[in-house]
């Protein structure tokens, strides 16, 4: 049996004349058209704190654009995009893609050794870089492709005939890099109609979502950030800053107001500790909306967050289907569910792993031919996820195939899930549940906890009575667990778990 929603399925979320603002887009160029009825409006902010009119954006785009054109760079092919979160990656990343060539978003963290042999395995053509990052393009020979900085590559004359109309729907657009919590990282490639199926539904399921502030924390190198953030920002006429200083991150906010946040959970959870201290301010004030994805979200936030006025959104998304899967629109009713999936998509679960296909698919993982042949089969991507659907259709992610603990029994476990009914005990910032060994060695369950700081001091337990305190409360779990699932080890971290970009917890490659 497979699982589907239509684009009338979200109607009854939207009022009726937001929801017919939600128009179909199938190529970049053609969302390029889309925002000129913006003109006038701020889209995304400059070095210099101010906001570039969308027209000013746009006239940018086409001189990258008509740069690229130049200097001979052919459709289809592949062109870096190596800057931190700034307006140059913005008109960078629209630019390449706009001319019908590949955008490739390269971490701006990467030494000059490894983009060196970044350049090499993305088979780069052209390389187009922030100022502040030229020291590590020191390694890549000029003569072997297209090497600018942003300045040198906006400074020509925009022109719109560089916008290349022959662009198709199926012609690839981007390379984004996966950001799994272990393995080897890869390019997902995504063709024009898969990001703006992604970005579209960024807007589905919301009363409004046009017009918006966003303040953008997530990397733009990451899909969460890249899509759900920015291309969905500049599709519905919003305005979009980015923090590029996490010390002066709340300073930044209260100038900018911003009424939408896209954030991962453990921001989501610090935001949250930060407004019942100090108030809405902390936020800038004004944030309505916030958008929670790439972990698994705790599903006490969203009662949390609507206490206080925000609506507060749960979804699930994958590099490989331009980030936006499913979202829920009604979290504070199904605070476990991810929600419904998006149009033009369909879901089934195979022996308990959710297998997708739709329209915001990738099309494969660049030049990774025995990955591609693991993922898909018979057209449907293998997700790797552990899932469940309810009798309306709500997707439940329950865990990772891949992260899946054999126990000695021959059962399978999903730490995952442990995890989640760990979370919901209100002192508990984050769990890890990983296999061990016994004092007698025999296998066992452990769960690593760090606590809610906020919580814990609330609850003015003595200090000595503490981690007894939090061990018999974390053992109790075994109790909605089924035997082989329980935990016998707990142990009390005193600093955060190592972590990605995307803030997911990093899991060991083997543990014992």
């Amino acid at each position: 049996m497979t699982v589907s929603f239509t684009r009338d399925d979200f109607r009854k979320f939207s009022s009726e004349e937001n929801f017919q603002k939600i128009v179909d887009i199938k190529t970049v160029p053609g969302l390029l058209a889309h925002m000129k009825q913006y003109a006038g409006l701020p889209s995304v902010r400059k070095n210099d704190g101010s906001f570039a009119p969308y027209e000013e954006l746009l006239s940018d785009i086409c001189a990258v654009a008509a740069f690229l054109k130049r200097k001979g760079l052919n459709k289809g092919e592949n062109v870096g995009v190596f800057c931190p979160n700034s307006y140059a990656f913005a008109a960078s990343a629209l630019g390449v893609m706009a001319c019908g060539c590949t955008a490739v978003l390269i971490p701006p963290q990467l030494d000059d050794k490894t983009l060196f042999g970044f350049s090499k395995k993305y088979a780069l053509k052209g390389l187009i870089f922030s100022e502040e990052l030229k020291e590590k393009t020191a390694l890549i020979d000029p003569c072997a492709l297209i090497l600018s900085d942003y300045a040198a590559a906006s400074a020509v004359k925009a022109d719109e005939s560089a916008i290349d109309g022959t662009v198709g729907e199926n012609d690839p657009a981007c390379i984004i890099m996966t950001g799994g919590t272990s393995g080897r990282s890869k390019g997902a490639v995504l063709s024009h109609t898969a990001l703006m199926a992604g970005m579209i539904n960024g807007t589905y399921g919301l009363d409004d979502c046009f017009n918006l502030m966003y303040y953008c924390i997530m990397p733009l190198t990451h899909v969460f950030g890249f899509i759900r953030n920015l291309l969905t920002a500049l599709y519905s006429g919003s305005s979009i800053a980015f923090n590029n200083d996490k010390r002066k991150m709340f300073d930044d906010m209260r100038v900018c107001q911003p009424t939408i946040l896209v954030i991962v959970p453990a921001l989501a959870e610090l935001f949250l500790n930060l407004i019942k201290a100090y108030g809405p301010g902390m936020l800038g004030g004004k944030v309505r909306l916030m958008i929670c994805g790439a972990a698994n979200v705790p599903p006490y936030l969203s009662g949390a967050y609507d206490k206080l006025g925000i609506h507060f959104c749960a979804g699930y998304g994958l590099t490989e289907f331009a980030n936006m899967v499913s979202g829920n629109p009604i979290t504070a009713a199904l605070p476990e569910s991810v929600g419904m999936l998006f149009p033009d998509q369909e879901a089934k679960i195979v022996n308990g792993e959710l297998w997708l296909r739709g329209r915001n698919m990738m099309t494969c993982y660049f030049a990774e031919p025995e990955e591609n042949a693991s993922a898909f089969e018979d057209g449907w991507f293998k997700t790797g996820d552990l899932a469940r659907f309810d009798g309306q259709g709500n997707l439940y992610i329950i865990g990772r195939s891949k992260d899946v603990i054999v126990m000695s029994n021959g059962e399978n476990v999903s730490p995952a899930y442990i995890e989640a009914k760990i979370d919901e005990l209100d002192f508990i910032q984050d769990a890890l549940v990983t296999e061990a060994v016994s004092d007698l060695g025999a296998q066992i369950l452990q769960a690593e906890v760090v606590l809610r700081k906020s919580v814990v001091d609330a609850m003015n337990i003595p200090a000595d009575e503490l981690n007894a305190f939090v061990v018999r409360s974390v053992l109790a779990v075994n109790d909605k667990l089924l035997d082989y699932e329980k935990i016998s080890k707990v142990v009390i971290r005193d600093r955060d778990f190592d972590r990605t970009p995307a803030m997911k917890i990093i899991r060991p490659k083997k543990v014992y």
